[in-house]
Parts: C-alpha cells; sequence; structure tokens
C-alpha cells in the first residue's frame, strides 16, 4: 500500500528457542517472566504451554543482509555472546538447554506514516511495527481491532467517502497511545542494555522501586479501554 514506507532494521537479532521445562532444576521453571539484563544484551525467559515448556529469548546486536525475517543460529554464536562472567550461571544454563535458535531480525516502522489508504485501513504491525521490548505488538493489535470495529459502528457508513472517514479518525484515535507505547518499547531496549556506572544505577532504582511499583509503572499500557 505504502511502497515509499520501508522498514528500518534496529541492529537487533532476537535469539528465540524453546525447551521442556523438565530439562531445568524446579527452581527456574516456576510460573514467571526471568529476565537478565547486561551490557548490550538481554535474555528473558517465561513459561508456555501450561508451563510445560519455558521460551527463551536472547536480544544480541547483529547484521542483517539476507531477505526475510528470520533464519537458523549457530548456537555456539550465541552462547560466546552469553560467556563472559558478567552473566550469571541460570542465565547461561538456560542458553544451554535449548537445543535449535532461529534468529530473528527486529525492524521497526517509522512513526506517522499513513495507516489507511480509502476503503483499506492496516493495523498492529503492518501500520506501527515496534520493538518487543514492552511485549505489546500483539496487545497493539487487538486495541486497534477494537478500535476499529467501535469506530465502525458509531454512525451509518454507506459511502465509500463515509467509509474512508471512518477509517482516518480509527488512525486518529490510535496514533498517540501507540507512538508512547513505541517510544516505550525503545527506551526498555535502551535501559536493559545499559553498562558500567549507568548499569549500576539502573540496578538500584529497581531495588528501591520494588516489584509493586515497578509492576505499577506499566498500569497506564494494561488499564486502558476502548
Amino acid at each position: 500500500m505504502f511502497p515509499a514506507v520501508q522498514p528500518r532494521f534496529s541492529g537487533l537479532i532476537a535469539w528465540r528457542g524453546t525447551l521442556d521445562a523438565t530439562q531445568l532444576p524446579r527452581e527456574y521453571t516456576s510460573r514467571r517472566i526471568q529476565l537478565w539484563m547486561g551490557p548490550n544484551a538481554h535474555l528473558v525467559a517465561y513459561p508456555i504451554s501450561g508451563a510445560r515448556q519455558i521460551n527463551v529469548v536472547a536480544i544480541v546486536p547483529g547484521t542483517w543482509n539476507r531477505p526475510g525475517w528470520s533464519a537458523a543460529g549457530d548456537e555456539r554464536e550465541l552462547k560466546a555472546a552469553f560467556a563472559t562472567s558478567q552473566w550469571p550461571g541460570p542465565a547461561r544454563m538456560m542458553i544451554g538447554a535449548v537445543d535449535s535458535w532461529r534468529r530473528w531480525a527486529l525492524f521497526t516502522g517509522p512513526e506517522g506514516c499513513e495507516w489507511t489508504s480509502g476503503a483499506i485501513a492496516l493495523l498492529g504491525d503492518a501500520a506501527h511495527a515496534m520493538l518487543p521490548f514492552a511485549a505489546q505488538g500483539a496487545g497493539m493489535a487487538i486495541e486497534d481491532a477494537a478500535v476499529l470495529a467501535k469506530t465502525l459502528s458509531e454512525g451509518p457508513i454507506e459511502t465509500a467517502t463515509q467509509l474512508a472517514a471512518a477509517l482516518k479518525r480509527y488512525a486518529r484515535l490510535r496514533r498517540s497511545r501507540v507512538a508512547r507505547v513505541q517510544r516505550t518499547a525503545r527506551r526498555n531496549g535502551t535501559i536493559y542494555h545499559l553498562n558500567g556506572a549507568a548499569a549500576f544505577a539502573r540496578d538500584m532504582f529497581i531495588k528501591a522501586m520494588g516489584p509493586r511499583r515497578m509492576l505499577a509503572r506499566q498500569d497506564w499500557i494494561y488499564d486502558w479501554r476502548a
């Protein structure tokens, strides 16, 4: 629809793999999200399939010069990226337990581009691709769909002109919130990958805030209503 709008490579690669929970000690398979942050990289692990499996995602810098979005990954490359003593044993254990990895190039879309053309509207990543560091790509698509449905139901739409106007209204209603989530995801990625004194300050801030207040910082995302 908009050939002049091209996705932008972020310079980051997401390595994704799964493993059976039985491969890990019990203390690492609880129903929680685990996040390790380090210089220029981070690692996330969380339960899936009713906690029978663990999904592991490692984010590291990289290059991408091939067509498509994903490719098989060589585990030796990833293990080397997390081999230093800065990464704790549990993080390296998670990586070592995965048998097969795929590398996903992380692309984003520019803010402010068009979402609609005549009687056609885009939603989700097709309209506003973002980095996954707020875990909201799919969430924003669901919100888009809710607002789009509400917009189309609010008034008579009997002509192509009325339909085009309704679709533009949907895009207008969504832009500011989606842009805020995009910025939050970018900022999270920067915070996760700090090093040196900045990383120390980050860790002290998280410790001082505590889990409840840290989670409350996301209320504006999860308390949204159409």
